[in-house]
């Protein structure tokens, strides 16, 4: 059963992370499709701050928002629930017993991992949507040629676009690579944050120090995770970020106008410069991102949770 108050919980953090954020998932947006092949990290954000403006780098922010809100409202508490659910018998039932580093359980625990990666499709129902729109507003006017006119004014005018022309179906584009990019990135992100915590926290920082560890273990998991999950992302990104086309009246096929799927998407990541390291383009600000976002994200939710009275993440009584 999710506890009310790491669902209200999770829903800040989504805010607070995303608010931070967001420039630098355009960026990377930007530097995983051909509107950014042509440079690296740096000279994407002087170009987008250069031609978008400060104002710019928030283009599109509305669906990450309202994604992130729903999604941590329902992934963090959905992650604790399923800890408790498969941690196995002699009382293992329980979301805030500690493993990994600093704890007496110090080795990897698979049923973690397991929890960590259940919350997955979870996270594809809810976020494949705003995704979808998230990233067709990001490189809408992008400047690689092919979108350099602005076609959307704002978020809501791209969802009604989509939805009139391409139909309902249309959201789900690539909710396949999602759904196993969302399995491995929390499976990776959960488990890593559980298994550092307490070593950070007890080994590295020492007493008094609660809320430094919990930010600084989420910032890590969130490196960790996305590194682990940036193949997928790129892929997702070639998928829901292509320029579609146009159907026939009445015609909602995803293949009549989207053309990019999961090998075509991969084939043309690979085919660019470089090979098989554009798997990993959008490393720089996604680690820069994961830092800044993780970190906040996990540090909001235990702020929060602890003004509600749920104690803090993993069991851990922020402010002692």
């Amino acid at each position: 059963m999710l506890k009310p108050e790491e669902v209200a919980s999770g829903a800040f953090a989504g805010l607070v992370g995303t608010v931070l954020g967001y420039p630098l998932d355009v960026v990377k947006s930007r530097m995983q499709t051909n509107a950014g092949a042509r440079a690296g990290f740096g000279r994407t954000l002087a170009h987008l701050v250069r031609t978008d403006g400060p104002v710019g780098m928030y283009r599109g922010v509305g669906p990450p928002i309202a994604m992130m809100v729903l999604m941590n409202g329902v992934n963090f508490p959905a992650f604790y629930h399923f800890k408790r659910v498969v941690g196995g018998p002699q009382g293992l039932h329980d979301s805030s017993r500690e493993v990994g580093w600093g704890t007496t359980h110090g080795s990897v625990d698979p049923t973690v991992i397991l929890a960590g990666a259940l919350v997955g499709p979870i996270c594809a129902i809810v976020g494949t949507p705003f995704e979808l729109v998230k990233l067709q507003m990001q490189l809408d006017g992008g400047g690689d040629g092919m979108r350099a006119k602005r076609a959307y004014k704002n978020s809501a005018e791209c969802a009604r676009t989509l939805w009139r022309k391409y139909g309902p179906r249309v959201f789900y584009l690539g909710y396949g690579v999602n759904t196993v990019r969302e399995c491995v990135f929390n499976g990776v992100f959960f488990s890593t944050f559980e298994h550092i915590n307490h070593g950070i926290r007890r080994d590295v920082l020492g007493a008094g120090s609660d809320s430094v560890a919990v930010a600084l273990a989420g910032g890590v998991a969130g490196t960790v995770g996305w590194f682990a999950n940036l193949p997928l992302d790129c892929v997702k990104s070639g998928i829901q970020g292509q320029r579609l086309g146009s159907p026939a009246p009445g015609e909602w096929r995803v293949r009549n106008y989207a053309k990019v799927g999961f090998l075509e998407a991969a084939a043309e990541v690979r085919a660019r410069p470089g090979g098989w390291i554009n798997f990993f383009s959008g490393a720089a600000p996604s680690a820069a991102r994961s830092v800044l976002v993780s970190g906040s994200r996990f540090a909001a939710y235990a702020f929060m949770l602890e003004r509600l009275g749920g104690g803090g993440v993993g069991g851990i009584p922020l402010g002692e």
